[in-house]
């Protein structure tokens, strides 16, 4: 639910769980394996230690689902190409007022995963509601992985 404490405050009048934490400070509040799913949907790009957190998504979830913008998407390359940086529906702020802290790729995720001892367990693309599995790093504006602790 965030920091906002008007997120936390919908869930609860909905009848629905939320707990608010600042993710920069890690997971320490829950042991191993605490959750079955743990999910990972558009933050780790807006985190100062992304590296923490996708090992921390790791240990307290069995299985943790991993999701960011995919920079390498060919709409973002052929605007870098023109000297621009991308502003997309998936990127949608002008460098200068974006809320990421950082980019990423496809690519470049697989690097981290292996470097930090997970194992991807599925990995694909979505583009437009679709799954992209062909070329998934140039044809796919968003990166899903679903990964587990080596």
């Amino acid at each position: 639910v965030g920091l906002d404490d008007a997120n936390v405050l919908a869930c609860l009048q909905r009848g629905v769980a939320g707990i608010q934490l600042n993710l920069d400070e890690g997971l320490a509040v829950f042991g191993d394996t605490s959750f079955d799913v743990v999910l990972q949907l558009d933050t780790l790009q807006h985190l100062r230690n992304a590296e923490v957190m996708l090992r921390e998504t790791a240990r307290v979830g069995r299985t943790g689902v991993v999701a960011f913008p995919n920079f390498a998407h060919w709409p973002n390359r052929l605007s870098i190409l023109q000297g621009r940086m991308p502003v997309t529906r998936r990127l949608p702020y002008q460098w200068y007022d974006t809320p990421n802290i950082r980019v990423g790729t496809y690519k470049d995720f697989e690097v981290l995963a292996h470097k930090n001892r997970l194992r991807i367990l599925d990995s694909f693309g979505l583009q437009d509601g679709r799954e992209v599995r062909w070329l998934p790093n140039a044809r796919a504006g968003t990166a899903v992985f679903l990964l587990e602790n080596a």
